[in-house]
């Protein structure tokens, strides 16, 4: 595997306002913050003889930008809505309010527009005081934007695993970068990725640190892995490849689980995916804060000595439920798993299991090995049978309506298993499996008896 690190760059000419080339773009949190500002901006650009000032606030009505007055910070891909916009406009300069500014509303939309200003085209970076306070390259804005960690705060390392999905990834890396509380440390394991995805990162996020995988054989659960034991931080928020994190995610997750016990080793966060019906959306038991028995892993804040105390994720598993796998692990040893609504990410899968064969394949078989390891032996004994009622005879209806919300990765496995050619024949390859690693779960067996476990049902 190899690596990468962030080189320092040279000191460069910034130039005063009048010198600047091209449109200025004003994002503001909201239109009266706008209009407030615009005004003066635009006798000083005259006065100067400076490029004229175009306004874009983040919460506007008819914005298109995704955001809420009172909530930017909650606002999907805002960085990459913002970036579109500059492009657009065809702005040299973006200005916006001061990143030390108290209002959570001016601390997403400036760090959202310092984010997105170089992959909109733009070269400057102004910050707005009484004045125009700094002006920075666009390329370095995001830093520039960056708050100082509190006294006795953890640090925060994101971990992402990738594999052959370069516009995922970029997306993904300009929502961290928009972050109100910016990460102190990302990990990107690259799975030897075919695809520009490696160039695309030291090009464009010199601050991501890389590990690039020898081959493409290893699984997710591996991959993870490596990003754990490389991570820096006192706290690891697990991220797939495919998810975008809202402005304000990490500070309000990070907020949550400080007013946790230390026994709560992950605080698991909303998901919003393609196709994900409102019946769903709204339910009560997604929106409620409870303890639960697994974790969604495209975006979970996890404690990093908990991780490692547990053994990370089970590699025989590969990929698929070794959420709930490493729960199990995690409660054997005392902790918890909290689900937050407070904050939500938006993840790029479309809702419900992942039609295919490699997918039904590794749900089949990962339930029943984590299972035979974790699972008393009643609710062991119980499972089949519910696996046919509960799971494999659920309606779409039960489904939709957010009936399922700890086992997300089963919903839709019924119509899997209908629709995919030949998934008979996958079950049965899955089921020898199972078979073959019955000495290694017997091995392991350590029957949960936290109150929090479930069966991976619903």
């Amino acid at each position: 595997m190899t690596s990468n690190s962030t080189e320092a760059r040279a000191p460069r000419t910034v130039p005063t306002l009048e010198e600047l080339e091209g449109p200025v773009l004003l994002v503001a949190p909201n239109a009266r913050i706008a209009a407030a500002v615009a005004g003066t901006l635009e006798r000083l650009a005259r006065a100067q003889r400076a490029p004229a000032v175009l306004v874009l606030a983040a919460a506007e009505a008819e914005g298109g930008l995704g955001a809420t007055e009172g909530a930017v910070g909650r606002a999907h891909r805002l960085a990459e809505r913002i970036a579109q916009r500059i492009e657009a406009h065809g702005a040299r300069t973006v200005l916006v309010p001061p990143p030390g500014d108290l209002t959570p509303d001016h601390r997403a939309a400036c760090v959202a527009a310092s984010a997105a200003a170089p992959f909109g085209g733009a070269r400057w970076v102004g910050f707005l005081g009484d004045g125009l306070e700094a002006l920075v390259p666009a390329r370095e804005a995001h830093s520039a934007a960056r708050l100082p960690r509190s006294a006795g705060e953890p640090t925060v390392s994101a971990v992402i695993s990738a594999w052959n999905k370069h516009d995922d990834v970029r997306s993904n890396l300009i929502g961290l970068r928009a972050q109100t509380r910016a990460f102190d440390d990302i990990v990107v394991v690259d799975n030897a990725s075919t695809d520009a995805t490696v160039a695309m990162l030291r090009a464009d996020f010199p601050e991501a640190r890389l590990v690039i995988m020898p081959n493409s054989a290893y699984g997710a659960c591996e991959t993870f892995n490596v990003g754990f034991s490389t991570a820096a931080g006192d706290r690891i928020a697990i991220l797939d490849d495919d998810v975008v994190l809202t402005p304000a995610w990490l500070e309000a997750t990070l907020a949550r689980m400080a007013r946790e016990p230390e026994t709560t080793a992950v605080v698991s966060t909303s998901v919003i995916e393609p196709g994900m019906p409102d019946s769903y959306k709204n339910a009560p038991a997604v929106n409620t804060e409870r303890y639960m028995s697994t974790f969604r892993g495209c975006a979970s804040l996890a404690r990093a000595d908990a991780l490692k105390q547990a053994g990370g994720y089970d590699v025989r598993l590969f990929l698929y439920g070794n959420e709930r796998d490493l729960t199990c692990r995690l409660m054997n040893l005392g902790y918890r798993v909290l689900q937050f609504p407070g904050a939500e990410t938006f993840h790029m899968t479309p809702f419900g299991i992942k039609m295919g064969k490699r997918s039904l394949y590794f749900h089949a078989r990962n339930a029943w090995l984590s299972m035979l390891k974790y699972a008393p032996l009643g609710d062991l004994l119980r499972m089949p049978w519910l696996v046919v009622s509960k799971v494999l005879l659920r309606g779409k209806a039960v489904e939709a309506a957010g009936t399922v919300t700890d086992a997300v990765g089963t919903i839709g496995i019924g119509r899997a298993v209908r629709e995919t050619k030949g998934a008979w024949w996958v079950l049965v390859k899955a089921s020898a499996s199972i078979l073959w690693n019955v000495p290694y779960c017997l091995k392991r067996r350590a029957p949960v008896r936290h109150s929090d476990f479930e069966l991976p049902l619903q």
